[in-house]
């Protein structure tokens, strides 16, 4: 199996795709703290090639830039999680189906997946997720409204939630 990859500058830093043949299966900032171990993860799965050219991350990019310039609000590009427990994927799916411009919390998302005992879980689960942006981890916030932490740092988060006219404290 092959898993294709690009790399992708945004205004706020270099990002990594990777899909298989038929979804986004990781997009991160390549200075992000869990870049090194998801890309490790995806080679024990499948050969790396990096492309110059795939359907999937160019419709990706062309989205990217668009959120960017504030066009795009919710991403078309099929996603499909390859790593990860049964619960990450629980959780990232919670979060991927935050709305644009909102914002939550570790334990509003504990609570929507059923398991409201299970937050600081639900927040390394968010801290783990494969799909910066697209999976919208940068939108959780810490219960007071302070900002919590980001794999990707807390610079780009703010920036994030600057462009999405998300308030926080």
């Amino acid at each position: 199996m092959i898993y294709y990859y690009k790399h992708i500058n945004t205004p706020i830093g270099q990002m990594t795709a990777v899909v298989n043949n038929h979804a986004l299966i990781q997009l991160s900032f390549t200075d992000s703290n869990h870049y090194q171990t998801v890309i490790s993860q995806l080679s024990k799965q499948a050969d790396l090639k990096q492309v110059s050219f795939h359907p999937i991350i160019d419709k990706l990019a062309f989205e990217l830039e668009g959120y960017f310039h504030g066009d795009v609000k919710s991403f078309k590009t099929p996603v499909h999680f390859t790593i990860g427990t049964p619960f990450q994927h629980q959780v990232w799916h919670a979060l991927y189906q935050l709305p644009f411009g909102t914002g939550t919390t570790y334990s509003q998302i504990a609570q929507h997946i059923q398991k409201p005992k299970s937050v600081r879980a639900v927040s390394t689960a968010i801290g783990q997720n494969p799909l910066s942006i697209i999976v919208p981890c940068h939108r959780v916030l810490r219960k007071d409204g302070q900002l919590g932490g980001f794999n990707s740092g807390l610079h780009r988060k703010k920036a994030l939630l600057k462009m999405e006219g998300v308030q926080h404290a």
